[in-house]
């Protein structure tokens, strides 16, 4: 018998929900690609945009167009916020405290170490401070105009940074300096409290200890803890702080913090430093007022070793505690919109902040707008009436209007036109309402004229009533919450979402996506970071790309990607973190966590294939293939490539083998150019499965109609 010619033209975008033999007629596997009219083709490549590295990863990006027409973006870290209007990036982390201080620093010969004195500092290692008016001191330190991270906690009123070089002399300074702390570093990384893996293996058992005296200082994060005996404790321990019956009391200080939550227990606290029977801990947040506590309450301490203290640890392999908690610490995370050519901008558990874009200052900073909730988890804008809305923040009290009780679950918005009038009156539109199905607001996205606002359970929607409610709220669905703040989009007046184990879409009703790559992602995604997911539109491809963590990674390594208008599914490889559409800057734009430090790049322009000059290897796979569902074995003797390729070469895969689970396999290789017509080869199985690939640098290819001669052969 003699081979015939057959098309290979499988069914667009992957499909792997069952196994690589039951999925035939598909494509299974792949990284950097698309497709397009149901042919696969590799995706084109990034540059970097700006050559400047910045710090930390960043959670959230906006881009847009002031009223000089002037191109513009912003981005958030956990570290710090930055505006790129140009060629360069700009620091424009917001200031929340200055002080001026006299004969405050201190430095030893031959070391980089600085000492700065400020009482009751409140600040925390990996803070960031600004000095402005230092004079130079031992005859070589200027530290004015410079900003440095806070590399220690010496005491409540001293801490340390690093210089570039070593000091030359011994010396202390003289004269006057201002300090400009930022806002405080948040963490990239999700701290579990105490639990199982929470200490280091072999870790000591926690000390318990009664407490007499719990002191805050307004102003300040830093805690004193007075324990009733001695402790053992040292600086980087940490602290849960426990009630010792149902019945007692939370301790509730400073005015706004809160150190226990239940009897189970609670957060875990680092110990900064300790003097004698006390321990000084970080809130996380600073005291709204000074006070102490030393009634009311029946607490006890557990004090955690890092170290197992001279062989006193637990078992290999052991929990905590059988009073342990699987408490996880948020991440830092932004959110920001637009108020009209300038941008409101929250850190989640802070105020919200206004950047103008307007300000001659320089360097321009975001303010603080001091008079919206103390407390905020994330904002937006509503479309057409402009109001300014916090999702999940302090409740609106009468006696302490921007400083009531924190609630997870309230919608709070300000009087319309208005981002700093927060009050509910006769002559102002803003307002509350508590969502209920779910524990947290976890994020929201504008679609028409309402917003959709997810907590971890469910869908609302916010619409514009006007008075005398202003806003009316409709549940739309429930057990569809929202995996992540920015795991959400609104395309073509359509919302899609990345559930906890489900992609979904709001079409006038909940729906659950047909997602054909489905157990692929949820069996690899990172439960530890479901915060970092973020979705961003590729207009020009008609796409939906969701970025996640994977695996073992800490940081977005992976994509998938939907198509809503030809409906299909990719997913690859990745090193984003943000991602923002090209209706600004021409292209999509990105940020990236990569091995020499966190950059901005321009993504997919046009004519580029490679990876700031790095080749980018693509590939796709298809699934398992016979004749008479494997009855026959396969003779395969030529293949007729046909490809779009540009430069360079790709390579052709034909893996053959017996039976599915088969561990023996013969795999033909060939090359393959833009001048190639054929293949002659001879190859035998009862299955076989094809692949393509390209390592070529800066090259672009894209499947035609390959056709592969094959024939029932015999049971060799």
């Amino acid at each position: 018998m003699t081979a015939k010619l057959a098309k290979f033209d499988f069914n667009q975008g992957f499909n792997r929900e069952t196994t690589q033999y039951a999925e035939e007629g598909n494509w299974f596997d792949g990284d950097r690609v698309r497709f397009r009219a149901g042919r696969p083709e590799n995706i084109r490549g990034y540059e970097t945009k700006v050559s400047t590295a910045f710090d930390g990863s960043a959670r959230d990006l906006i881009a847009w167009k002031d009223n000089s027409n002037k191109k513009r973006a912003i981005f958030g870290t956990p570290d710090k916020l930055y505006e790129h209007n140009g060629d360069s990036i700009t620091d424009i982390t917001p200031i929340t405290t200055i002080v001026t201080l006299t004969n405050c620093f201190g430095t030893s010969a031959g070391t980089t170490r600085v000492c700065c004195s400020d009482g009751s500092h409140g600040r925390q290692k990996n803070d960031w401070v600004l000095f402005t008016s230092a004079a130079t001191f031992g005859s070589d330190v200027s530290l004015t105009g410079n900003v440095y991270q806070i590399t220690s906690i010496v005491d409540l009123n001293v801490f340390t940074i690093s210089i570039t070089s070593n000091a030359a002399a011994t010396s202390t300074q003289a004269g006057s300096a201002s300090f400009n702390y930022y806002i405080a570093t948040g963490t990239s990384v999700a701290t579990q409290g105490v639990g199982y893996g929470a200490s280091d293996y072999n870790a000591a058992d926690p000390v318990s200890v009664g407490l007499s005296k719990i002191t805050a200082t307004g102003g300040n994060a830093l805690v004193t803890v007075s324990c009733a005996s001695a402790h053992g404790g040292v600086a980087n321990d940490f602290v849960v702080f426990k009630n010792t019956s149902i019945d007692s009391v939370a301790a509730t200080i400073g005015g706004n913090l809160n150190l226990t939550k239940s009897a189970a227990g609670g957060p875990e606290f680092t110990i900064v430093s300790v003097n004698g029977t006390q321990v000084i801990v970080s809130a996380g947040a600073n005291a709204s007022a000074s006070g102490d506590v030393t009634s009311g309450f029946n607490m006890t301490a557990l004090i955690y070793k890092q170290t197992d203290g001279g062989g006193t640890g637990r078992a290999w392999d052991t929990e905590a505690s059988a009073d342990a908690t699987d408490l996880a610490l948020d991440i830092a995370q932004w959110s920001m919109d637009n108020w009209g050519e300038d941008v409101l901008l929250n850190r989640r558990g802070s105020s919200i902040y206004y950047f103008q874009t307007a300000l001659s200052t320089t360097p321009m900073r975001a303010t603080t707008v001091t008079t919206s909730p103390i407390s905020v988890n994330s904002l937006i804008v509503s479309p057409n009436d402009r109001h300014v809305v916090a999702l999940g923040a302090n409740e609106f009290s009468p006696t302490a209007t921007v400083s009531g009780t924190f609630n997870p679950m309230v919608v709070r918005w300000s009087d319309q036109d208005s981002r700093t009038n927060w009050v509910p009156s006769v002559s102002s539109t803003a307002g509350e309402v508590v969502l209920t199905d779910g524990t947290r607001i976890v994020g929201a996205v504008r679609s028409k004229n309402a917003i959709n606002i997810w907590t971890d359970n469910s869908l609302w929607l916010m619409e514009f009533a006007g008075p005398p409610f202003t806003f009316k709220f409709q549940q739309a669905g429930t057990n569809c919450g929202l995996i992540g703040p920015h795991a959400g989009i609104d395309y073509n007046g359509v919302t899609y979402w990345m559930g906890f184990d489900n992609f979904y879409a709001n079409t006038g009703q909940v729906e659950v996506l047909d997602c054909t790559v489905r157990r692929f992602v949820f069996d690899r995604l990172n439960t530890t970071y479901y915060d970092k997911v973020y979705t961003g539109i590729n207009s020009e491809f008609k796409e939906i790309i969701w970025l996640y963590v994977s695996d073992t990674a800490t940081e977005c390594d992976s994509y998938v990607v939907f198509s809503p208008e030809e409906n299909y599914w990719v997913y690859g490889n990745t090193f984003f973190t943000t991602f923002r559409d090209r209706e600004i800057f021409g292209n999509t734009i990105t940020t990236g966590a990569t091995t020499t430090g966190n950059f901005l790049f321009n993504n997919e322009p046009a004519g580029v294939f490679d990876g700031d000059g790095e080749t980018l290897i693509s590939f796709v796979e298809s699934a398992d293939f016979d004749v008479d569902d494997g009855n026959a074995i396969m003779y395969m003797s030529r293949i007729i490539p046909d490809f779009d390729l540009s430069t360079g070469k790709i390579k052709l895969h034909l893996t053959s083998k017996q039976f599915p689970e088969s561990t023996e396999s013969i795999t033909k290789e060939f090359d393959i150019t833009n001048t190639t017509n054929k293949v002659d080869f001879r190859a035998r199985g009862r299955q076989a499965k094809i692949r393509v690939s390209c390592d070529s640098n800066n090259a672009s290819w894209r499947w035609g109609s390959v056709r592969l001669a094959l024939q029932g052969d015999g049971a060799r």
